[in-house]
């Protein structure tokens, strides 16, 4: 189902221990791709930014823990297309639908505007979870309300950085997870869009798992996530000095578990449980249904996760 062609991998360092990616990953933040380790201080909290590890299509398989880099950007283009395009199909005229944030779901919002000036979808009303839904959605011609103006949201659309076997979430790149957690979870149906490089076995080894905090509980907030065993980093901004502030006026704190995630739901609500945290990347329980945009050779497909579950493990039976 999948090509290798599609894929880099990554040489890891010698006894050191750091990663030394050989692409730079898509998923991964920029301050996180540096070759060395670096550590820096805040009150009694060491704050760590380690490099992502970017592994082959054969570890995608659910016999790996790492998301994979796709070499060209426009091949990932087109499977986000195909999972938007598919997406809209669900959505029926005088729906409440939720905008996610991020670059699939900008496309599903597009594609959501198209359907509505063809006449073939009326009386869509958006709820956007971002300044950047809201944008795109007066750009596309999808009329958006507020969340309080609403009793009901039919149906949500939303990416996700990973997804595990259990449909579990991390979300946050775009550091809109807060506001994308509420709409998601009230939504009737929550359908996560993402192409097949965002699967993975363990959450958390690649992507970091975002957290928002209250900026004056800034230092212990880092205390306790790092006796949790994290090592958490401040998101600083790519066009500002400083760090990146959300739509509610938080800070965001990207933090890396080097064993990975193994108790996504416990870790969860002992994060939420930290005074000062807003909401984390963590999503449990969330997604009904995950569309999976796939690429064989130059075929481009989208299904369903079950079943691109079933397939990886098939091709994982048929290559031992």
């Amino acid at each position: 189902m999948a090509t290798s062609a599609m894929l880099r991998h990554t040489a890891l360092a010698s006894s050191t221990g750091t990663a030394v990616p050989s692409s730079r990953s898509l998923a991964a933040p920029a301050a996180s791709q540096r070759l060395a380790l670096r550590s820096t201080h805040l009150g009694n909290a060491k704050v760590f930014s380690a490099p992502a590890q970017v592994l082959s299509r054969s570890s995608l398989r659910l016999a790996a823990t790492q998301v994979v880099a796709i070499k060209d950007p426009s091949s990932q283009d087109n499977l986000k297309r195909a999972v938007a395009k598919k997406a809209v199909e669900l959505v029926k005229s005088g729906m409440v639908v939720g905008l996610g944030t991020g670059s699939t779901s900008s496309m599903a919002i597009e594609e959501l505007g198209n359907l509505i000036k063809a006449n073939k979808l009326k009386d869509i009303v958006g709820v956007a979870t971002s300044y950047q839904s809201k944008v795109l959605a007066r750009q596309f011609g999808v009329k958006t309300v507020d969340l309080n103006d609403v009793n009901h949201i039919d149906i949500a659309f939303d990416g996700a950085d990973e997804v595990d076997a259990g449909m579990n979430l991390i979300k946050g790149g775009g550091a809109a997870h807060t506001m994308e957690k509420v709409v998601d979870s009230i939504a009737k149906e929550c359908v996560i869009l993402i192409d097949e490089t965002k699967v993975v076995k363990s959450l958390g080894l690649s992507f970091p798992l975002p957290v928002e905090v209250l900026p004056f509980a800034l230092a212990p907030v880092l205390r306790a996530l790092a006796a949790l065993g994290g090592q958490p980093e401040i998101r600083t901004a790519l066009r500002k000095d400083g760090p990146v502030i959300t739509d509610l006026g938080n800070m965001v704190v990207d933090v890396r578990f080097p064993e990975g995630v193994t108790d996504p739901a416990a870790l969860e609500t002992k994060i939420n449980m930290i005074p000062g945290v807003i909401e984390n990347g963590l999503f449990i329980n969330v997604a009904n249904k995950v569309l999976v945009g796939t690429k064989d050779g130059e075929e481009t497909s989208v299904v369903e996760f079950a079943e691109f579950v079933a397939s990886m493990k098939s091709s994982e039976e048929v290559s031992a």
